[in-house]
């Protein structure tokens, strides 16, 4: 896990709905709030449940609604915790300050591999990013699988809202900026999926589908591709074991954020989802902090 934390940057049960607090309001909460990435939901889910047998005085509600869309609820007080599988953007940060006149606190809980998912029929087994760059980013060259090796059928493109952390990070990962620094957009044709499930179900359904989203998400019925980070180079799969070891080159830490440093039940379920966590998240596909 060292040599993946050396290589990352470090930038920075659906239960019911409970009156939330934020801020220093913590210690006086008798119940916890979550919202965020879609990509954490189902650890989420885990967590809350798991977290019964330990306080179950202290109810935790999460809902799954994208990462900005959780950033926007602790920025508007509606939640304490927000998910986020991407690192705060400085203008979330500034609106958080201004609001709270706290800084938020990034507290990394795991680690994530985003995959490249194709039907389970398709004969491509592999791809760089200079090859995802071309099929995914506006002005690339690739939008045929005979170009990656595969049969003669346009590529249907299935990716995530803007709203997800995972589109913001593959996105600035897989496309990058052009020669003027710009980052560069995605394809006017792909399509905009509600969630990580409709990417897999995409691709389950669709022979000419690539789509993108956790690997966690991986089922029988979906295939993923290895990747590379150059043409020729050796590809990896999105395995908990490529991911822990810095080999799998779209790979990410999984956030909570809170406003100012988390106090009462928010620290104490925030320190535990740290240690006795942990093994939900593997169970869930993820990698733990101490993999």
């Amino acid at each position: 896990m060292k040599k993946y934390i050396k290589n990352i940057s470090l930038a920075s049960v659906m239960g019911l709905v409970f009156t939330s607090c934020g801020g220093n309001d913590d210690e006086a909460a008798d119940s916890i709030s979550v919202n965020g990435s879609d990509t954490m939901l189902q650890v989420g889910l885990a967590w809350a449940e798991a977290y019964k047998t330990v306080k179950p005085d202290i109810p935790v509600s999460v809902n799954g609604e994208g990462s900005g869309t959780g950033i926007k609820a602790l920025i508007n007080k509606t939640v304490q915790i927000a998910h986020s599988s991407r690192a705060i953007k400085d203008s979330e940060s500034a609106a958080i300050k201004e609001k709270h006149g706290k800084d938020p606190v990034a507290h990394i809980v795991g680690y994530d591999g985003i995959a490249v998912f194709v039907h389970p029929d398709n004969p491509v087994k592999k791809i760089s990013l200079p090859q995802l760059k071309a099929v995914w980013g506006e002005g690339g060259a690739i939008e045929n699988w005979k170009d990656l090796g595969g049969t003669d059928a346009k590529i249907t493109r299935g990716g995530r809202s803007n709203s997800s952390g995972t589109y913001a990070f593959y996105k600035k990962t897989v496309l990058g900026k052009d020669a003027d620094g710009k980052g560069i957009e995605f394809k006017q044709d792909t399509s905009s999926m509600p969630g990580s499930t409709a990417v897999v179900e995409l691709c389950m359904t669709t022979a000419s589908a690539m789509g993108y989203s956790g690997m966690s998400y991986k089922t029988d019925e979906v295939a993923w591709l290895a990747v590379s980070k150059e043409d020729g180079a050796e590809a990896y799969e999105p395995s908990i074991d490529n991911v822990s070891a810095g080999n799998y080159p779209i790979a990410r830490p999984l956030y909570i954020y809170t406003v100012g440093e988390p106090e009462g039940i928010v620290k104490e379920y925030i320190d535990w989802v740290k240690t006795g966590g942990q093994d939900a998240l593997l169970k869930e596909g993820f990698v733990p902090l101490a993999k």
